[in-house]
């Protein structure tokens, strides 16, 4: 059985592979994330993904969920999916 695929889904229904290459803790209010619960975010870490495409371009965690993600010097989101 293989392993699981990520791909990150973007504009036109474009799929590119992804494989993950980092997660570090960050606080919420630092790193400017939105959260739904606001008494939450109170000093609340949460784990923030770098993803990288075979091209090498890097998309970096937007959410606190960890779905969506952002390339470097774009401002386009991306969404996680799985195959």
């Amino acid at each position: 059985m293989k392993g699981i695929q990520l791909y990150l889904l973007g504009p036109g229904q474009e799929r590119r592979p992804v494989r993950h290459i980092s997660t570090e803790l960050a606080d919420i209010k630092s790193m400017g994330i939105p959260i739904r619960s606001g008494p939450a975010a109170a000093n609340t870490l949460v784990e923030i993904k770098t993803l990288a495409d075979d091209a090498g371009n890097v998309a970096r965690q937007i959410d606190c969920e960890g779905f969506r993600y952002k390339f470097t010097g774009s401002e386009i989101p991306w969404s996680l999916v799985f195959g």
